[in-house]
């Protein structure tokens, strides 16, 4: 079964159950359902397992989701082991009725699979008189696989058989199931193939039994209380089955009575096991169809040696979980403020260079504006349609007799979308060589979406940011926020400032080889009149060292987490329909704590693992809201494969349950690093070569790439990030020649495409 047939039948098991309930896939013998947290737990199935079998497992255990009580599991602890095999037999028989009744489809899913089941002797019942089994095993097997089997039933049986479809509570099973037991124990004689199961069951001892999960019922599973109280029991996991028994959790209870004589127990029930012990040679007969199809589950589990661990992130979205985690605008301008008392030279050249950053984009940002509203228009007329007015049109009126259609008629355009954007900016130490590009970049996006009345937030993903009430917190990431269209003119102005001072800090330093240069275009564009000598003290005059701002490492993966709480509420507050998410990096996220297994998930991996360190484990993220199961890491023998791999999924994630659309920046350095990129991307490039033409195209014009988890990814230089596209040609073509005139115009157009690929790309993907 692929793994998209899977995924569409885990959706359609969440619909029956009429629920979020949580679907997880895990290496474990046989399938469960947790009652009380709604977790509906499935082992990892063969590839080749029928879409009939995997419907009749699911919606075997949508029906104990929908109608076994969680207070009704813990009735039969203290039970013996046979009325337990009586009372899983009866409760199968009240919630397949009841899943088969409620979804009729299922019926014919629910016939082939039994037929398949019979036909691979899955109850061990070839060569055997169908009609000489125990009164249970009848039941069962007519319940399940149907009357064309022939079995036989006398007046008396027929009314315990109808009994049991007339189950319509918890209550009216153990009923049944005790009446039927008490009737096999007058009226059947335990048999040789009885007594052969019962040393299986309890010799083996009550440790080595939990561990192989021995007593869980077929298909049966609801055992919901007993496995997440016995979580907090470091030394070992409870083994379940149907009704909730647990051998640990028994053993405990005889060992505290003290009074009860152990031999007269084996006496009376003839051993021990979950839930009580087995009936001896005066009781009722053993459910073996019951007890062999558990035995065969096995055949249907997948061989490969794979473990999957779901870290469930309820537990990581707690309502005070990501309190300042943003630092908002307001924090941000609080932060800087000082500095125009410390730093007043400098603070002005901040303030200086925010406003030379927005002058020299106006006319890129109109034109950007008006691109904008020229693709919407186009998009708009190519979904408009035409409608009746409901007005009587006078021209056509008089041809009524020729002309069925009299009425007026009017072009409708669908209104635009509402589009927000949220750009996420790394500020990592490797990406320190294009950090003014970046920042000038950013600052287009949110003056572009300012005309345009487009909301929106540029975030720096941090890790170095301390200050304040951050002090302590040093295994956190934050998002800062540098621009927001909440920003009014004046907090807008102040942004501008320290935007400007961050720019300037990573002003380029003066290379000695030509430094007269570099302080021609410094005082130009500082407004300063420094000598060739005084370089040192103009690069140190623009520089302010902000605690908290420093470039440090790459926590995405951790931001994206944050996103999903954060974009959803971005989204409802402006009723967004088309939201964007831009990712700029430069390269590979570290890892992040809230996606580290904690104590409970990592026992639930040791319990898969047994001995077997080989396995590789699979890593699965639940979502604490939608409940659904997404892939975060493929197998592997590690905690992860590729840093890149797993952001991929993560974004695929946020996509689906945000609605977001995401579109990625890739800046490399150097060629070594395409080749690291390409080699996490096999399906679109060879693991070798060397790759040159594709750096050429890389450095001209960017390249487009079609991966998972964004909706465009694009590859670019950093070198290529810059906005030195300037709108006027140079005084030294004044009476130039018209070819050489035509030359330079190219060139200075190609020179703003390719600096503003950024922006241009942003376009076409937001329009």
């Amino acid at each position: 079964m692929t793994n998209q047939l899977r995924n569409q039948k885990d959706t359609l098991a969440k619909l029956m159950a009429t629920e979020d309930i949580t679907i997880i896939h895990k290496k474990i013998p046989t399938a469960y359902f947790d009652v009380k947290n709604r977790i509906l737990a499935c082992p990892i199935f063969k590839d080749e397992i029928s879409s009939e079998l995997y419907d009749l497992f699911m919606g075997h255990e949508v029906g104990h989701a929908l109608y076994t009580p969680e207070e009704g599991l813990h009735s039969a602890l203290s039970e013996n082991a046979t009325l337990k095999g009586y009372l899983n037999v009866v409760e199968d028989v009240r919630i397949e009725s009841g899943i088969k009744n409620k979804y009729q489809g299922l019926r014919k899913s629910f016939f082939t699979a039994y037929k398949e089941l019979m036909d691979m002797d899955f109850f061990q019942l070839k060569g055997k008189d169908l009609n000489t089994l125990s009164l249970i095993d009848r039941i069962n097997l007519t319940t399940k696989v149907g009357a064309s089997l022939g079995i036989q039933f006398s007046d008396e049986e027929q009314v315990l058989l109808d009994k049991c479809y007339g189950c319509k509570t918890w209550e009216d099973v153990v009923a049944v199931a005790k009446e039927i037991y008490e009737w096999s124990k007058e009226n059947e004689t335990r048999t040789e193939d009885d007594e052969a199961i019962v040393p299986q069951m309890f010799d083996i001892g009550d440790d080595e039994e939990n561990e192989d999960g021995d007593e869980s019922e077929e298909f049966d599973m609801g055992e919901s209380e007993e496995k997440s109280d016995d979580f907090d029991n470091e030394d070992s996991l409870p083994d379940l089955d149907m009704d909730g028994g647990d051998d640990a959790e028994d053993k405990g209870k005889e060992e505290q009575e003290g009074d009860v004589d152990e031999s007269e127990n084996k006496k009376e029930t003839g051993g021990k096991g979950a839930g009580g012990g087995y009936d001896s040679d005066d009781g009722a007969r053993e459910s073996l169809t019951e007890h062999y199809a558990h035995n065969n589950e096995g055949q249907f589990l997948s061989d490969k040696n794979i473990i999957i661990s779901n870290i469930d992130l309820t537990k990581r979205f707690t309502k005070d979980a990501f309190k300042d985690i943003v630092v908002g605008y307001k924090k941000v301008i609080k932060d800087w403020t000082p500095e125009y008392d410390k730093e007043p030279d400098a603070m002005k050249l901040g303030n200086l260079t925010g406003k030379k950053l927005v002058n020299k984009n106006k006319k890129l940002v109109a034109h950007m504006a008006n691109e904008f509203n020229r693709k919407q228009t186009a998009q708009r007329s190519v979904h408009a349609y035409t409608g009746k007015t409901g007005k009587l049109d006078m021209n056509r009126l008089a041809k009524y007799q020729i002309v069925d259609d009299v009425f007026k008629r009017a072009t409708y355009l669908p209104d635009g979308k509402n589009h927000g954007v949220t750009v996420l900016l790394d500020w990592s130490g490797s990406i320190s060589s294009a950090v003014r590009d970046l920042l000038e970049q950013s600052l287009i996006l949110a003056e572009f979406c300012r005309k345009v009345n487009i909301p929106y937030r540029v975030y720096l993903f941090s890790d170095s940011y301390r200050g304040g009430d951050y002090w302590n917190r040093s295994d956190e990431s934050f998002l800062i926020e540098i621009l927001s269209n909440e920003m009014n003119n004046r907090d807008n102005n102040r942004m501008l400032d320290i935007i400007g001072a961050l720019w300037n800090q990573y002003y380029k330093d003066c290379p000695w080889r030509s430094a007269d240069k570099w302080i021609g275009e410094y005082n130009e564009w500082f407004e300063t009149s420094y000598t060739e000598m005084e370089n040192w003290e103009a690069q140190q005059s623009i520089k302010i060292y902000k605690d908290g701002y420093r470039l440090g490492g790459t926590p995405l993966d951790q931001s994206l987490v944050y996103l999903r709480k954060l974009l959803p509420e971005f989204n409802k507050t402006y009723g967004l329909e088309k939201s964007i998410l831009t990712v700029i990096t430069d390269g590979y996220s570290h890892r992040s704590h809230l996606l580290d297994r904690n104590d409970e998930e990592d026992a639930d991996v040791r319990e898969q693992q047994g001995d077997d360190w080989r396995a590789e484990i699979q890593t699965n993220i639940i979502d604490p809201y939608n409940k659904k199961v997404y892939a975060l890491t493929p197998p592997s023998r590690y905690y992860s494969s590729s840093e890149f791999e797993r952001t991929q999924n993560l974004l695929e994630w946020l996509s689906d349950t945000t609605g977001v659309t995401v579109t990625g920046y890739f800046a490399l350095e150097r060629k070594s690093d395409m080749r690291t990129l390409f080699g996490f991307l096999p399906s679109n490039f060879p693991s070798y070569g060397d790759f040159s033409a594709e750096w050429r195209q890389i450095g001209k014009e960017g390249m487009v790439i079609e991966c998972k988890g964004y909706n465009k990814l694009f590859i670019t230089k950093l070198s290529s990030l810059g906005t030195d596209g300037v709108d006027e040609l140079d005084d030294d073509l004044v009476d130039a020649k018209k070819t050489r005139i035509m030359s330079a115009f190219k060139k200075n157009q190609k020179s703003k495409t390719t600096s503003r690929f950024l922006t241009n790309e942003f376009i076409k993907e937001i329009a």
